[in-house]
């Protein structure tokens, strides 16, 4: 090891650092080539602020931000350069670790307690071997998967040692290049001449590009019987089951992965899409939720997603007929959209937050009742005509839409989704953001049919004298389609010609109030209806605020 090279120490254990330091010291590396932290947070503005050559970083660090999350920030941000070497330290062997490790690919692992010599000789090996593999990297990093493949085909020729390692790369780099066929042929062979696991799990990968997902399932589920804490034979496996639209069975396999391994927060975030996408939104909203918990402070934290924890407690409600239910789920929602609007304060209005609150905002309003202000927001949300900060943020803006039945605004925001989707470089999330975004769609459709469908239903118990039943109904089907003028004009009929119950609550009161209002102002906006039928729908409106207040 060079004594000219950086160093950076990471562990929560003051004693560790020293061990490390001294080692270093002992093979001639001063202490003005070292820095050590402590501190997640501190060591992730080392690497943002300085060139190190060379991170020792425990696993185990006493933070939400363990050691896995900050090698992924360096790999996010780019904070090392190509021929630099991170390695992770751990005293914890479990088979947890190993597959999360399996899972983040650092350049080398170390086992606590470790002798000098093997320190030593385990940061040579990966400096050797980052040195020799770094121009492909690069080439990688740029795109340039051609160039990454010349460059691999010379490296297997002059490095023979590094050759299942380069083998790897060149596999992936034919994938990424969608040369299927020769894909295919590179990987039988490498599966014929050797036993590694990375080969077979290629095989699968290149048939499922192919798309005979049967043959790579069947690789896969043979990986996995040979090796079941395998996880990247397991995440392609659910991948496939994706794909195949077997959200079901991808889910239970995302989560035989989760329980041999729960420090992953990008498959917490692909799980939440996928509980979406089925319309479970108490699930989403868990796996959303720890995901956040998990990434603050790092790159991966979005206030999207961190809004999806409200709404998805919002669309929760919707499924559930129990009124103490829906407005405990209410209540959750707004304190979480309180705790963002806190956060927006202490980032001196952060724009991006307060975009991202407004259709969070817009749904709360409709499913409290308030349409017009639900709409108010929305056409808010469109006159900005802002560029589209992240999917979670989009997708939610045309729920709203939807929600509100304005399909030219909901059709521009269901596009402007899906291309920020196409942009996500993660496979796997971009699979999962795309199920959320068909599941969306089809919950908005199923919505719109369930409302049009109650609606009939109320007109025909109002013509059948039922007006008990017929109100009961025409309320639910305004939750579904708001701005149907007809089941609008028959709630404030029946709400006129009716006695409220002695049971209303202050609160059912505000309530029915504010479906009132909103009815009115939609027929009102409404051109269909002709003066005198206005007039006419103003009076009976007047009729049936003037018995809830008296009520009151």
């Amino acid at each position: 090891m060079a004594n000219k090279k950086r160093y950076l120490i990471i562990d929560d254990c003051t004693i560790s650092i020293s061990l490390v330091r001294w080692i270093l010291n002992g093979i001639g590396i001063s202490n003005d080539y070292i820095d050590s932290t402590t501190d997640s947070l501190k060591s992730i503005r080392l690497l943002a602020q300085h060139s190190y050559d060379i991170v020792i970083c425990d696993y185990d660090m006493n933070h939400h931000i363990d050691g896995g999350l900050i090698l992924d920030e360096v790999k996010r941000r780019k904070l090392l350069a190509h021929d630099a070497v991170f390695i992770c330290m751990t005293g914890d062997s479990s088979e947890s670790v190993i597959t999360h490790f399996i899972e983040l690919e650092p350049d080398g692992i170390l086992l606590k307690p470790f002798c000098s010599i093997e320190f030593v000789l385990r940061v040579q090996a990966a400096e050797k071997r980052k040195m020799i593999i770094a121009p492909v990297l690069a080439a990688i990093d740029n795109k340039n998967y051609q160039e990454a493949l010349r460059l691999c085909k010379k490296l297997k020729a002059e490095h023979s040692p590094y050759l299942s390692y380069i083998n790897r790369i060149y596999g992936d780099c034919l994938l990424r290049l969608k040369r299927h066929n020769e894909a295919l042929e590179f990987y039988e062979k490498s599966c014929k001449n050797s036993c590694n696991t990375w080969a077979e799990i290629g095989l699968g990968q290149t048939y499922q590009a192919l798309g005979d997902l049967g043959k790579a399932e069947d690789i896969f589920k043979k990986i996995l019987a040979k090796h079941p804490k395998q996880p990247l034979a397991r995440q392609h496996l659910a991948n496939c089951m994706i794909v195949n639209n077997r959200l079901p069975d991808a889910i239970a396999e995302f989560n035989i992965a989760h329980k041999i391994n729960s420090a992953n927060p990008h498959r917490e975030l692909v799980l939440a899409n996928l509980y979406t996408a089925l319309s479970q939104h108490n699930k989403a909203t868990a796996g959303f939720q720890r995901f956040i918990t998990k990434v603050t402070d790092t790159s991966r934290y979005s206030h999207g997603i961190a809004m999806n924890i409200a709404i998805s407690l919002l669309f929760s409600g919707l499924h559930i007929d129990d009124d103490q239910q829906q407005d405990d789920l209410v209540n959750q929602a707004k304190h979480k959209i309180y705790e963002l609007s806190e956060v927006a304060k202490r980032c001196n209005a952060d724009p991006d937050l307060e975009f991202n609150i407004l259709p969070t905002l817009g749904i709360l309003s409709y499913i409290s009742g308030d349409i017009k202000n639900a709409l108010i927001v929305a056409h808010k949300i469109h006159q900005k005509n802002k560029p589209a900060v992240d999917f979670y943020t989009e997708i939610n803006i045309a729920r709203l839409y939807g929600l509100c039945g304005i399909p030219d605004f909901y059709d521009d925001a269901i596009s402007r989704a899906q291309y920020l989707c196409k942009g996500t470089d993660d496979d796997i999330l971009m699979l999962s953001q795309i199920k959320m975004l068909e599941g969306t769609q089809k919950e908005i459709q199923q919505r719109l049919k369930k409302g049009k469908q109650l609606s009939e239903k109320a007109l025909l118990q109002r013509k059948n004298n039922d007006a008990n039943r017929a109100i009961k109904n025409a309320y639910k089907a305004f939750y579904c389609i708001p701005f149907h003028y007809n089941n609008c004009k028959l709630i404030i009929e029946l709400a006129a010609l009716s006695t409220p119950s002695p049971l209303l609550s202050a609160i059912d009161i505000h309530q029915d109030e504010s479906i009132l209002q909103s009815c009115h102002w939609i027929y009102e906006s409404d051109n269909r209806p002709s003066a005198e039928e206005k007039r006419h729908n103003h009076d009976l409106f007047e009729l049936a605020m003037s018995k809830l207040e008296a009520h009151a």
